[in-house]
Parts: C-alpha cells; sequence; structure tokens
C-alpha cells in the first residue's frame, strides 16, 4: 500500500459493517490461504451469484482474488506515522485513494518508481 502505507506505521482497523464499506476504502481480509491484507477496494462483483469484494494494492499492476464478505475484518480509520495521526478522512488521504483508482497508470508508475529504487540501493 505504499505510499499511503510505509513501513514503520502503524495502523487502526475497525470492525464494520460490510455494507459499511465504499469505494476507496483500505480494507482488511484474511485471504483463501490465511493471510491477513490490507488492500484498497475496488468494487463489488458476483461470482457463483454471491456479492464478493474486489481489491487492489495501490503500486499492484492487477486485482487481488475475489473476497467473500465474510473474509473482511474491517476498514482503516487512521495511520500513526512518527507521532501524527493521519486520518483518512483527511482530503490528502481521499483524494489519493480516487487518483489510484481513476487513474490506473498510477499504480504502473509507482511499480516502476520502486523497482528503480530498489535496484539503485542494491
Amino acid at each position: 500500500m505504499y505510499p499511503f502505507i510505509k513501513k514503520g506505521d502503524i495502523c487502526r482497523f475497525v470492525l464494520t459493517e460490510t455494507e459499511r464499506i465504499k469505494k476507496g476504502d483500505i480494507i482488511l481480509f484474511r485471504t483463501s490461504n490465511g493471510n491477513f491484507v490490507a488492500h484498497r477496494f475496488c468494487r463489488l462483483v458476483t461470482r457463483s451469484q454471491q456479492l464478493h469484494y474486489l481489491c487492489k494494492g495501490d503500486t499492484n499492476l492487477a486485482h487481488d482474488e475475489v473476497i467473500a464478505l465474510d473474509q473482511v475484518i474491517g476498514k482503516l480509520t487512521w495511520i500513526e506515522r512518527n507521532g501524527r495521526i493521519i486520518h483518512v478522512t483527511d482530503l490528502a488521504a481521499y483524494v489519493w485513494g480516487r487518483v489510484v483508482l481513476t487513474f490506473p497508470l498510477t499504480s504502473l508508475l509507482l511499480r516502476f518508481y520502486l523497482n528503480r529504487r530498489e535496484s539503485t540501493q542494491a
């Protein structure tokens, strides 16, 4: 979820009703293999006549496997970074979420940047 969530950040997730999750929210869920993942909710999809969530990390180029409603644990409310609280309702957080969802090229550019940064640090 870089750059929105960075290494060392403390993230606060709260239990939520699935009906209260909206496009752009960062949700915490358990994958089918038992891992915990926090990714941005993109849209609802129907599979086998059941509603599922389609999510994606901000720097991922592809969506995750679909998430059943019962796999959702909660949604992000704030991030603590260097002693400062960043609420997901802040304007900058909202705008960033909209940019990532509206312009998929953003993820490609972020991925390119991260790959270059890693190769220069190696």
